[in-house]
């Protein structure tokens, strides 16, 4: 298995790899179209907000990475934030994933990043035992929340 950084010849299969990704999540609450995959991949790669990191076998896509660069307003110092991590079906258990992992060490390093930051959910313990035998620490010191614009924007709508 090969693995690199995303060129732009790349885009198109990653597109649809990244759609596959999509169509899985459970939070997904309305499946966007391949199309719309498809700009958001292109958008990320060609105004650089995304970095895509691929494992190629056989001339095809198996599986990503997506990072975006982060900040640090206390060290003042950039980081990466690892959003997106995706094996197709026919490519697990093959150590992919965590060959891809090693590649956004390595990539962190090479930029002078501080390190990588990432979430997943409570009960993917598969991510979780790779993250922990990688060097990941769980963070306990913070909560993590989110705020949902256009669920406020209802909530308004339905007090006027």
């Amino acid at each position: 298995m090969e693995y690199r950084l995303a060129n732009e010849s790349d885009l198109d299969p990653l597109s649809k790899l990244f759609h596959e990704y999509r169509s899985t999540s459970i939070s997904l609450q309305s499946l966007a179209e391949l199309a719309d995959s498809q700009a958001w991949v292109k958008a990320r790669y060609d105004h650089q907000d995304a970095v895509f990191i691929l494992a190629i076998e056989d001339k095809k896509i198996k599986a990503f990475i997506t990072l975006y660069q982060g900040f640090s307003s206390v060290s003042l110092e950039k980081y990466w934030i690892l959003n997106d991590l995706y094996v197709r079906v026919s490519a697990r258990g093959k150590g992919c994933a965590k060959e891809l992992m090693v590649f956004a060490h390595d990539y962190a390093v090479a930029t002078g990043a501080k390190g990588i930051e990432l979430e997943t959910g409570e009960h993917n313990m598969i991510a979780q035992n790779l993250y922990s035998t990688l060097g990941y620490e769980e963070n306990t010191h913070y909560k993590h929340y989110f705020w949902h614009a256009q669920k406020s924007q209802m909530d308004e709508e339905e007090a006027d």
